[in-house]
């Protein structure tokens, strides 16, 4: 994905979502070249979820930061007075103006370069932000100074938000960030530590990848990951898992809605438009 792409679903098997058709006329040998296509791009999805599958059931926690880690160093736009001067997306001013209107105090997770932060102040809201990656934090912190606010977004272990005493009208979850947390259960951590920094009721907006219920790439994926992992006593290996090159989890709105409320959210809002998003509220 580049960093002025807003894909709502970059993964191999949405790449090959559309079958080729085998035409109903022609030669046999037309034909026959028509379906050996459809049989490649079968073979490319099944190559793929095998490839995907071996790595994320070797790989340790640890490492996939690492990757992570790497991928945002080396794709330096993201630190950039371009990108994190550019506002909120359309779908992100959207679900503020409908959802965040009665809210003074916002907490940003996964803040990076301070994009969201940046545009939350300049629209009149009180926002505190964290993110684990220190190169991002670094140049947040020296674009805040030199946009004249304060340079305060805080580093938080990954995984995790940062000890504070403040009590939040609201939370928003950085763009796709929330996806970046490997494993059910750690997601779920999360979001109860964030549900410990907001009243009842405070809205949370968050972002996502999305994937259909009955998607083969992913069960492919958790069907070759899984055994490994568990043999080499590695985080599960869960269906919607997936790496690009880091990892990143595909949800379904079930999935989704699942978690928020073990984490102590209640989903109000789900969307699919320019890319996936939801709204929940404290409960």
């Amino acid at each position: 994905m580049t960093p002025t792409e807003q894909l709502p679903n970059p993964s191999p098997e949405a790449q090959a979502r559309d079958p080729i058709e085998v035409p109903k006329r022609g030669s046999p040998l037309i034909r026959l070249y028509f379906r050996s296509q459809r049989l490649m791009q079968q073979l490319t999805l099944l190559q793929s979820s095998m490839f995907t599958g071996l790595w994320l059931g070797f790989l340790t926690r640890k490492q996939l930061h690492d990757i992570g880690e790497g991928y945002f160093r080396q794709e330096r736009f993201y630190s950039t007075d371009e990108w994190n001067t550019r506002g909120l997306f359309d779908w992100e001013k959207q679900s503020v103006e409908a959802h965040f209107g009665d809210c003074k105090k916002l907490l940003v997770a996964g803040a990076g370069g301070g994009r969201e932060v940046i545009a939350l102040r300049r629209l009149g809201f009180d926002v505190d932000g964290f993110d684990s990656h220190p190169d991002l934090i670094r140049a947040a912190n020296e674009l805040l100074e030199r946009e004249g606010m304060a340079p305060d977004i805080r580093q938080a272990p990954w995984d995790h938000s940062p000890e504070t005493s403040r009590v939040y009208d609201g939370v928003i979850i950085g763009w796709g960030a929330y996806m970046h947390i490997r494993g059910r259960d750690r997601r779920v951590a999360f979001l109860r530590e964030l549900r410990d920094k907001v009243g009842t009721g405070a809205p949370m907006l968050l972002s996502f990848y999305v994937t259909s219920p009955n998607s083969r790439y992913f069960r492919w994926v958790a069907m070759v990951g899984g055994p490994l992992a568990r043999v080499l006593r590695r985080d599960p290996v869960l269906v919607g898992d997936c790496l690009l090159p880091f990892y990143a989890h595909f949800f379904t709105q079930e999935r989704l809605e699942a978690e928020l409320s073990a984490g102590g959210f209640e989903l109000v809002a789900f969307e699919l438009v320019e890319y996936a998003h939801a709204i929940a509220r404290a409960t």
